[in-house]
């Protein structure tokens, strides 16, 4: 009999459960009544995850598998039924392509209990190219792992020392670069982290780097000034018809509409003490956030908290004053802890920030 299956796409607030198709508990679970837990396993990692059951939703166990896939908004899981209820889980990007990671070969002896870890994305525009994705883990762990398909490419898995991190103005930082031969896969530490801060690269933004070899062999990745969608969209209207150009153009404003509309914050004691939220520089310039007049925030039980705005037009920083405190406690978020929200807009020029879902960090 032919493996059953059944996918998921993931959506805000995905972290807190998953629903598996009723059809599907009908028609290929047995004694599912009595069923308490569901195995869920990848080809990222040798580990097992136990996640429980409670109807025909998976909860407790189900956040930590997300989050040691590294799984986002937009992402496809794909579930392949082994036995009863085991599952092998493949995990997809918004590409619709499977997404890779690292830790297959790092899953040895030494560490078999290290999570997986999500590559970046290759470029198909340049082999000297690739999309970095800046999310929470990589900036909490200064680790930011290279596609391996540009580490064949430019041969980064004999390059093992120090690599050059350049910004768009061509101001420089050197960081770690790291390999591992035996499986071709490369990435940087020490200073990854710092290089973002210093360029307000934000959690849940794009970029593009390009790799250039200097006098003297030093290895330089410079920061592209052109956000990849708009590379990749260029490229593709090259070889497409100008109406197929027209709908690229379409789906590119709606996927950065969609992009623009959701913010990861972090809940510090500065927060706590004035309830006070200053939002990301890069979210206020891309969400179009400055032109609300009035803002509330909406927690998870649905009851919204009034807050005043308070906009820096020479920093481009956007404060809200007010009702922060007591959102977090609503949503039960401690100090250290990260939120991820939706911006939604209502009439008369009012804006919400939505509780999506908490944002946990990678654990080892």
């Amino acid at each position: 009999m032919a493996s059953q299956h059944f996918f998921k796409p993931l959506l805000p607030g995905f972290y807190s459960h998953l629903t598996i198709p009723v059809a599907f508990l009908l028609k290929n679970v047995k004694g599912r009544d009595e069923q308490k837990t569901a195995g869920l396993r990848s080809d990222a990692s040798k580990k097992t995850w136990e996640v429980k059951i409670d109807g025909q939703r998976l909860t407790d166990g189900w956040k930590e598998f997300a989050v040691a896939h590294d799984l986002r908004i937009g992402d496809i899981v794909v579930f392949r039924q082994e036995s009863n209820m085991a599952f092998h889980v493949t995990m997809l990007g918004p590409s619709c392509c499977e997404i890779q990671y690292v830790s297959s070969c790092l899953d040895d002896h030494n560490n078999l209990g290290k999570n997986p870890s999500r590559e970046a994305e290759s470029s198909s525009l340049d082999p000297s190219c690739f999309v970095a994705n800046i999310t929470a883990s990589t900036l909490l762990y200064d680790r930011l792992n290279f596609p391996r398909s540009f580490v064949r490419e430019n041969g980064l898995d004999t390059r093992c020392g120090e690599i050059v991190l350049m910004n768009e103005k061509g101001r420089s930082w050197t960081v770690d670069l790291r390999c591992k031969r035996s499986c071709g896969i490369a990435y940087i530490k020490r200073g990854w982290r710092n290089f973002c801060h210093a360029n307000e690269l934000r959690a849940g933004s794009f970029f593009t780097f390009k790799l250039i070899i200097q006098r003297g062999r030093t290895l330089v990745l410079r920061l592209s000034p052109k956000e990849p969608i708009e590379e990749q969209k260029c490229s593709e209207a090259n070889e497409e018809s100008s109406q197929n150009e027209k709908s690229s153009l379409i789906r590119k404003a709606s996927s950065l509409a969609s992009q623009n509309r959701y913010v990861t914050v972090t809940l510090t004691r500065y927060n706590v003490s004035f309830s006070r939220l200053t939002l990301p520089i890069h979210f206020t310039k891309v969400s179009g956030i400055v032109k609300a007049k009035k803002m509330s925030f909406l927690d998870k039980h649905g009851v919204k908290w009034s807050t005043d705005l308070r906009f820096d037009k020479k920093h481009l920083r956007m404060r809200l004053v007010g009702g922060w405190k007591e959102f977090c406690d609503a949503n039960h978020v401690k100090i250290g802890e990260s939120v991820m929200l939706e911006l939604i807009w209502e009439a008369q020029e009012c804006s919400v920030l939505k509780f999506c879902s908490k944002v946990m960090p990678e654990t080892n």
